[in-house]
């Protein structure tokens, strides 16, 4: 969704703002970026559903943890070069992200994204978020689905909640 002209130019919320405006112009888009922390997390209390596109897990154990302590559903996705992942926590029923990577990847600097691989995941996300939204359809709760587009390989992995997790623990 972002062009070459933009690179270094815009923030992407604002490119992307932008982009979708020029898709549909009955649509009204807030674009806002910022770095979410313990103080401003907050601001999601009112959401349906939270959508992790982050790019550093201390975060999203943040946004998990405020999920599980809000009720809010939580839709997880991930992308690296070739490599995708996605799964769908519902706080009390299903395991949390915590339970699924207990320790921080060793992530260190920048990595590589392949585009289209965002768009494949991304869709994915985004068919999760409208399951959960409307009811309708099995969603991936208590199941990772992994994604090499590099070769065309899906698989969904189904894993348990961690009866030790620090997180989830208490809202079971």
């Amino acid at each position: 969704m972002h062009f070459e002209k933009d690179l270094g130019l815009k923030d992407k919320s604002v490119s992307l703002k932008e982009k979708l405006e020029q898709l549909n112009s009955s649509i009204e888009i807030e674009a806002f970026s910022l770095e979410i922390d313990e103080k401003k997390i907050g601001m999601f209390k009112e959401s349906d559903v939270l959508v992790d596109c982050l790019d550093n897990f201390q975060t999203r154990y943040l946004l998990n943890e405020f999920s599980l302590k809000e009720k809010i559903p939580l839709i997880h996705a991930a992308v690296e070069a070739y490599y995708g992942q996605i799964t769908t926590i519902i706080p009390g029923k299903t395991p949390c992200i915590k339970c699924l990577f207990p320790n921080i990847p060793n992530k260190g600097g920048m990595f590589p994204i392949i585009g289209p691989n965002c768009g494949v995941v991304g869709s994915l996300e985004a068919m999760e978020v409208i399951k959960v939204l409307t009811g309708i359809g099995e969603t991936l709760s208590g199941k990772l689905l992994t994604v090499n587009l590099k070769f065309m390989e899906f698989e969904t992995i189904n894993f348990k909640r961690n009866e030790d997790c620090s997180v989830c623990s208490e809202y079971f």
